[in-house]
């Protein structure tokens, strides 16, 4: 996981990160938009033993957040570097920390996670000085926990594995490596996670392990679709904050957000999030957009 965060580098942080967030995010909100999920990745912590060139505690968060930024309906904070900073004695971030980072980013998710496996071994038949037959296996296995800083807990867990043997490699000849096997033992020249990387066997990998892991996270980002409340809209508010008639029988959760529309006009007029879910039909929500144009009885749907 992360180091800890000296004290000076926290202050640093809230004084100049995120003031570069709250840049990056204000077009969204000049244009009255919010998505699904914003969401923070930390760096992975390492336990695949791998000895290679590329930095894969980065390098995976890195291609998860792209692979999340494909959906049109979730932003993915950038990674600042002020929250690597290293403290005196090396220890990894707790939760609570990691979660106070995330509310302080404004995300509505962080993501964390662990990479258990990262490899590529190879496999040789016959005599290695005459002749004989290489395949190569590559293995991909990495764990994640999601924290939600609205709640200040776990919300969920999940684990990405991909595995590929290639076969296709043919002969050697006298010691000597085939022209595919040259451009595998290669592979550190090629930068992490480009195009190039993603047609390797490691590369093909590590894409469908964090695709298992893209698909979890757009489904706890993502409110459902199909609601068993018929006619689902707001009950009561003050400021903002309120109830509505959604809950656990809609599966909704806290932290899922829905679009508010104008019961007279029928025009979206804001956006809502779920705070606590309290019953089957009845939940606490907190105006994020539109707080003075939402009234009782207008009307919710999914973003």
């Amino acid at each position: 996981m992360l180091r800890t965060i000296a004290i000076l580098g926290w202050f640093r942080l809230r004084r100049v990160g995120l003031f570069g967030l709250a840049l990056l995010l204000y077009p969204l909100r000049a244009a009255a938009f919010q998505p699904e999920a914003v969401i923070l990745i930390m760096p992975f912590e390492d336990h695949s033993y791998f000895r290679g060139s590329w930095d894969i505690s980065r390098g995976i968060p890195q291609v998860l957040g792209e692979l999340l930024q494909q959906s049109r309906n979730i932003v993915v904070l950038p990674l600042l570097d002020s929250l690597l900073t290293a403290g005196a004695d090396g220890a990894a971030l707790s939760e609570a920390q990691v979660l106070r980072i995330g509310d302080a980013a404004g995300a509505d998710l962080v993501v964390n996670g662990t990479i258990r496996n990262f490899s590529i071994k190879r496999f040789n038949a016959g005599n290695p000085f005459f002749g004989g037959y290489t395949s190569y296996t590559a293995l991909v296995e990495v764990e994640i926990q999601l924290l939600q800083p609205l709640s200040g807990s776990q919300v969920g867990a999940a684990a990405g594995k991909a595995e590929i043997t290639d076969r296709e490699l043919g002969l050697t000849l006298l010691g000597k490596p085939t022209r595919k096997e040259t451009a595998l033992l290669e592979l550190n020249e090629i930068p992490f996670g480009v195009e190039r990387f993603r047609q390797t066997i490691i590369g093909k990998v590590t894409l469908d392990a964090l695709q298992q892991l893209a698909k979890e996270i757009e489904a706890k980002a993502s409110p459902p679709r199909a609601l068993q409340q018929e006619e689902p809209k707001i009950l009561s508010l003050e400021g903002k904050e309120g109830f509505v008639n959604l809950g656990l029988a809609d599966k909704v959760e806290a932290g899922h957000k829905f679009v508010v529309y104008s019961r007279r006009e029928v025009k979206q007029i804001g956006v809502v999030q779920i705070v606590e879910v309290l019953a089957q039909h009845f939940s606490r929500i907190l105006v994020l957009e539109g707080q003075e144009n939402i009234e009782v009885e207008d009307v919710l749907a999914p973003p």
